[in-house]
Order: structure tokens, then sequence, then C-alpha cells
């Protein structure tokens, strides 16, 4: 049988008859009909044969295709209840041979819908609430509802929309029943009297877990672009909040001051952590961010306790086109920082209580302070010569650095010879920021003796001696003041 046909003919009422001579009642094989909606009008329905083939109208046996004189044969038509007619005579309606299966289908239908009614009827549901936890109620539609209304119980029994005055006492929806007592999300009745120590308006309760292993009690989410959820914000089952952001580059939570149009800024503190004593009072405000209409700390972040950064504490520095500083801590040795890099600005406080300042980024940098801010400068960091024609660095690199803030210059290092060097031949040539102002003489030991080493204002060194490849310079810390 095609989807969406019913069958019809070849049953003990399915004969076509027509009236014959003197009114008699006689068999119309032959007679050639078609299946209407209605008794009157319409379209005829499209027909099939019993074996699914379609046919333009269902003729009338002559007995001699399997079927007795004058009956139909098997067809299929697209509604259960049909109007046979020959489109002349009036049509007679005719019923599908397939009721009887479809009245016992029904009755099974029903029969296994009647038994899971009784079923659910006796047993608890899957939030185990019986229907003895039922109440049935009528709500108003939604524009007859006023703001603040909840659906609720009150103590004498009834149960409807409630206003907020009358929330006091009232359970929220319809909470578990646990052998005759109510269990669950409560609403006790406020006490005003009792301020912040008052009962809750709403109270969730988990047994403790000491190895923190429950469900979380509450859950706050987003979903991205592609439909993944992501956990931005729970109370885990020992209701300890946590948070984190819904992307990488977004925050999982703020915390504004007072918004400007409502009467901001903040005045006072919008933001604190502080310690938790049984008398409220006696709170300490272990750090607190001030709002920037405070009177005298507008902006402020305050730590009453030991503020920590374990890689240091910077101060921002915009204030009055101040630069900002770092304090990074306090060293094990006195002096500046001699070894790691450092950052323009960082202050480090050395063993004998002298602070340092970093004034320019380096390895180690540049760096001045000492004696409690008033010494003498730290040395800045070494600087390579550049090699003339015919020298290399010998075993000690040849370099120059200042020292005591700057007024004096050092050179130390061993410059060889790669080949022939003339005397007064420029060795080497040190970096601009460490050459004297004036020429700088001195006696330099060589391979050949000790003999005069000059520094010109332009950085040349020169040697009163000449040179044979593998003879050596040894520049034994020699210092020179920048200025004349």
């Amino acid at each position: 049988m095609a989807e969406g046909y019913f069958r019809f003919g070849g049953d003990i009422a399915g004969y076509v008859v027509a009236v014959g001579a003197n009114d008699t009642v006689v068999f119309a094989p032959g007679a050639e009909l078609l299946a209407w909606p209605s008794r009157a009008g319409g379209d005829p329905y499209p027909l099939l044969d019993d074996a699914d083939g379609q046919i333009p109208f269902v003729t009338v046996s002559d007995g001699n295709n399997g079927y007795s004189r004058g009956g139909l044969p098997r067809f299929q038509a697209p509604a259960p209840a049909i109007w046979l007619g020959d489109g002349e005579s009036p049509r007679v309606l005719a019923l599908t041979t397939d009721l009887p299966d479809m009245v016992a289908q029904a009755l099974l239908v029903a029969a296994g819908a009647q038994s899971s009614v009784n079923s659910h009827a006796s047993s608890r549901n899957a939030h185990e609430t019986g229907l003895a936890d039922l109440t049935d109620t009528t709500l108003p539609p939604p524009e007859q509802r006023l703001p603040g209304q909840m659906l609720g119980t009150l103590p004498g029994g009834s149960f409807g929309l409630l206003t907020p005055s009358q929330a006091s006492g009232a359970v929220i929806l319809n909470p578990r029943n646990a052998q005759g007592q109510y269990v669950g999300q409560m609403i006790p009745p406020p006490d005003p009297s009792a301020g912040q120590n008052g009962p809750s308006w709403f109270r969730m309760q988990a047994t403790y877990s000491p190895d923190d292993n429950l469900p979380d009690m509450f859950q706050l989410g987003s979903t991205t672009q592609g439909g993944a959820w992501i956990l931005t914000g729970r109370y885990n089952g020992n209701g300890e909040g946590r948070d984190s952001p819904s992307d990488r580059d977004r925050v999982a939570r703020r915390v504004f001051e007072m918004l400007q149009s409502l009467g901001g800024p903040s005045r006072k503190t919008f933001f604190e952590l502080s310690t938790n004593p049984t008398n409220p009072a006696d709170r300490e405000k272990l750090f607190a961010a001030y709002g920037t209409g405070h009177a005298s700390m507008p902006g402020w972040m305050v730590a009453t306790r030991v503020l920590a950064g374990q890689k240091g504490v910077q101060a921002g520095g915009n204030h009055n086109a101040l630069t900002s500083a770092t304090l990074r801590g306090r060293s094990a040795g006195t002096g500046a920082p001699t070894a790691g890099v450092w950052v323009a600005g960082d202050v480090v406080l050395d063993a004998a209580g002298s602070w340092w300042l970093c004034t320019e980024t380096g390895e180690p940098g540049t760096w001045v302070g000492g004696s409690g801010g008033g010494g003498s400068a730290a040395p800045t960091a070494l600087v390579d010569v550049v090699l003339g024609p015919g020298m290399a660095h010998g075993a000690k690199r040849c370099r120059t650095r200042l020292e005591h803030g700057g007024a004096v210059g050092r050179l130390r290092g061993t410059l060889t010879a790669t080949g022939a060097v003339a005397s007064g031949a420029v060795l080497a040539t040190v970096t601009a920021d460490h050459r004297p102002e004036s020429p700088v003489t001195c006696i330099a030991r060589s391979s050949t003796g000790g003999n005069k080493l000059t520094i010109a204002p332009n950085g040349e060194i020169t040697y009163a001696a000449a040179f044979t490849s593998g003879q050596e310079l040894w520049l034994d810390a020699i210092t020179y003041d920048l200025e004349p």
C-alpha cells in the first residue's frame, strides 16, 4: 500500500448496482467510478490500483478479473472516507477497508498511554516531585501582572503570584518534599532589625567537601562563535567564587566606580579587600581602591600592610611629568648591580642601605646613586674600542667605561699585533662618550718594554714604539679625567 493512501473494494459491501427494467435492481459491470472528497463539488482524488499503479477511475468488475460480477476491485485513495460516483448519478459514501486495523492500532496506543499515565501517577517524576507535591494555579495574563511578583506559596497554603511584600516566608517554586520536610531553596522571613546578620533572601547550602570535590552550586558561561561553551564564572561546591575570561583579549571581571551620569565619580572606596572580625566595626581595609572623586586620594590604590611584588613594584610616574620607577628589591651585596639585564628606571637598595637608580638600559646598565642617594655614581658598562689596522684583542678584550658619575674614564685590556705596526700608528679608537676633552698621556707596558701611550680627544690611541706580529700592549686599568 502506498504511503498516505487507504484501501477500498473487495469486501462484502463493495458492489455497484443500477436500476433495471421495471425498476429492478441489477449489477452494473463496466461502470467507471471516480472518488471525491465531498458529496458534491470538488475535484476527484488521484487513485491507485492494488499494485500502487495509477488509474484514472475504478471499473466495476464483470466477473472475469477475480472479483464477483458487479463487485468493486481493490483500489487505493488518499483519504479514509470518499464519495464514489460516475459523475451523473448521486455520489455514495465509502469507508476504507483498513478501518478495522486502524481501530486496533488506536486501541493499542491508548492502552500504552494509559499504562504510562498510571505509572507516572503512582511514582515521583525525574525531579523527585510527586503529584501530591503539586498544586494547580491560574495566572493572570502578562499585561496584568505587577513588577516584582513571583510564584510561591504563603504559610497559609495559598499558591500563586505574590507581591514582594508577600514573599516573606514563601517557598521558591515547588521545593522537594523529603520525609515530610520541605528542603531546597527557601526565602525565610526577613528581619530588618537584624541588619547584615539577618536571614538571607536566597540561600544555597551544600555538604562540606574537604577535597573540594562537589558540583558547582552556580555557573555562568559564554558561547564562542563556533558554539563552544566557555565557563566564565562559578561558585563551586564549597561556595568559592572563581572567574575566567571568555576570550584571551578580555578580562574576567571588572569593578567600576559610581557612574558619572548618576552622581559619580565615587568619593570613597568602591572596592575593598578586608579582614573579617566578629565586630564589623573592626574591619581593616587590607587593600582598597578609592574613587577619583576622593578629596585627598583620588584614584589611589591603598594597601594597609605589605604590598609585595615578586619582580618589582612600579610607580607609573605620570604625575607632574615624572617618569616611571620600578623598585626591584634589596641586593645581598653593596654597590650597583654588576650583572644581569636592567631597565632604565629600575631602583635597587644594596646591603649597605644605599639606593641605586638605573639610568640606561643594558647589561648591567648604567647606574647612579650610592650613600643613600648622594654618593658617587656606579661605573657604566664596558664598551669595546674600535681596533686599528694590524691590531686585535688579546687575552682580555680592550674596553673603556666611565666612573664617578662620568667624570673619569678607565681603559683596560690587551692589544695584540697581527702584523707590523709602526710607532705612533693608531692602535685603537675609544667610543665617543668615553673620550677625554684634552690629550691624555701615560706610560704603558708592552712586549718591548715601557713607552708613552696617548689618548687623543678624538679617541685615537697611539704608542711611541713599533710592534711586530704577536707582540702585545698591556693596558693595566689606565684611568683618565674626561675634563682637563
